[in-house]
C-alpha cells in the first residue's frame, strides 16, 4: 500500500461548477480505484492525499499531471505505508455549500479541517502535519 501526497495550482481561476466536477471526478474515479484520501481545494491551491495500490496512485497521479488546469505539481510524499490515514476519501473547500449540488461525495467546509485535533487530518501524525503545513501557506484562511 502508498500514499501520494502532491499540491498543486490551479493554471487559472475556476468556476464553481469545475470545482464540483472535479470533486465529482475526483470521488468516482478514487472509489472505483480503491484510494481513499483528501482534497483540499482553497484559493486556487489543491493539496491531495491519495492512499491505495502503488499502480492506481501512479495512474491518477500521471492524469492529474497531465491536466491542463494544473501547474506548479509538487511532489510532497510518494511512499510505502502499512495503514492507511483516511478510510474514505473526502473533499474540503471553503465554501462547498457555494458549489452546485454535489452526489455523494464527502465533502466538508475548510473550517472543519482547521482544528489541529480534526479527524478530517487523517489518523497518521506525520499526514495531519502535511495537512497543516499547506493550510500555515496561506497567509489568510477565508471562510474558516
Amino acid at each position: 500500500m502508498h500514499r501520494f501526497i502532491y499540491a498543486s495550482t490551479a493554471s487559472r481561476d475556476l468556476t464553481a461548477q469545475q470545482i464540483a466536477d472535479i470533486a465529482g471526478a475526483c470521488h468516482r474515479n478514487n472509489r472505483r480505484a480503491g484510494l481513499t484520501g483528501l482534497l483540499v481545494v482553497h484559493q486556487g491551491r489543491f493539496l491531495h492525499i491519495l492512499e491505495g495500490d502503488e499502480a492506481a496512485i501512479r495512474r491518477r497521479a500521471q492524469m492529474i499531471q497531465d491536466d491542463p488546469r494544473h501547474r506548479d505539481f509538487e511532489v510532497i510524499e510518494a511512499c510505502e505505508i502499512q495503514m492507511r490515514a483516511f478510510d474514505d476519501w473526502t473533499f474540503v473547500h471553503e465554501t462547498p455549500a457555494a458549489l452546485p449540488l454535489l452526489g455523494n461525495e464527502r465533502v466538508k467546509p475548510l473550517r472543519d479541517l482547521m482544528p489541529i485535533n480534526s479527524p478530517f487530518r487523517g489518523n497518521d501524525l506525520a499526514v495531519r502535519h502535511k495537512v497543516r503545513d499547506f493550510l500555515a501557506s496561506f497567509k489568510q484562511l477565508l471562510a474558516a
